[in-house]
């Protein structure tokens, strides 16, 4: 008995290796750089929203586009292995993913963050100016010497006048998406607030099965990323584009690979 019993805590403990082992290749590694845009969406993500809490933030390695996922309710995080969410960061961006952050915990390691402990923990309360202090901190952050700030500075302002102008869209419209495993269009609103580059979603889904909260992060150029996570334990991400006239359409899968599209309606 005692000889089963040894033989059993062994195969727990192997068990347990090779899992770490598993989602420690789900963690970036390497030098990594966030611009300000980035920030602000992790600076959102480590808010959390109402009763939920920052579940999982997956980059592109290159730093050009990330997405995150929340725990639907605090204490009841499921679903929660790394590299599925790295599989939804990277549909339709062509560039792969790896977790920046789970939970308040920064996993990427750089040769300064050392993913784990008091050192890589971020506060939820921190203003964006602190946070990006932190980050630069732990080296997520580039150097710039007082005459490339100068230049930078005023390039930013010129680009942030020039986004303003064109994307001032607040307010709601109407979406429609279509999500395989169900037969209708599931109809919803989105509310916008674009100068600040970033929105949320709303959706109830058919047959009484719950409803979706996501988010988006608009990109310059036309794209971004979005998210949803639902009540069902169920949840999508993926890409999306947009115009000046305030149209989206966006496309992904969800956490079964099932494939996810939707349609936003311009502004009247």
């Amino acid at each position: 008995m005692k000889k089963i019993k040894t033989i059993f805590i062994i195969s727990v403990i192997s068990f347990l290796l090779s899992i770490s082992k598993s989602y420690s290749k789900s963690y970036g590694e390497g030098e990594l750089k966030l611009t300000d845009n980035m920030i602000k969406y992790f600076h959102q993500y480590l808010k959390g929203k109402g009763n939920k809490r920052p579940m999982m933030f997956s980059i592109a390695v290159d730093g050009s586009y990330a997405t995150y996922w929340y725990c639907p309710v605090v204490g009841q995080c499921s679903g929660d292995n790394p590299e599925q969410y790295n599989k939804l960061c990277e549909i339709d961006g062509g560039i792969e993913c790896k977790v920046f952050a789970r939970g308040r915990y920064i996993k990427w390691k750089n040769g300064i963050n050392v993913g784990k402990g008091k050192a890589s923990k971020i506060k939820s309360n921190q203003s964006f100016s602190d946070l990006k202090a932190r980050l630069a901190e732990l080296g997520f952050v580039g150097d710039l010497s007082s005459s490339n700030s100068t230049i930078s500075k005023k390039i930013e302002k010129k680009e942030t006048k020039k986004v303003v102008k064109k994307y001032e869209l607040k307010g709601e419209r109407s979406i429609a998406l279509s999500w395989d495993g169900y037969e209708n269009l599931i109809a919803g609103t989105v509310k916008f607030d674009e100068t600040d580059y970033k929105g949320t979603l709303y959706l109830p889904l058919p047959n009484n099965d719950g409803t979706c909260d996501g988010s988006y992060f608009l990109q310059e150029g036309g794209k971004g990323t979005w998210q949803i996570a639902c009540t069902n334990n169920m949840g999508a991400a993926g890409t999306l584009k947009w115009t000046e006239k305030g149209g989206v359409t966006g496309t992904g899968r969800d956490y079964n690979d099932k494939k996810v599209k939707f349609t936003v309606s311009n502004k009247s």
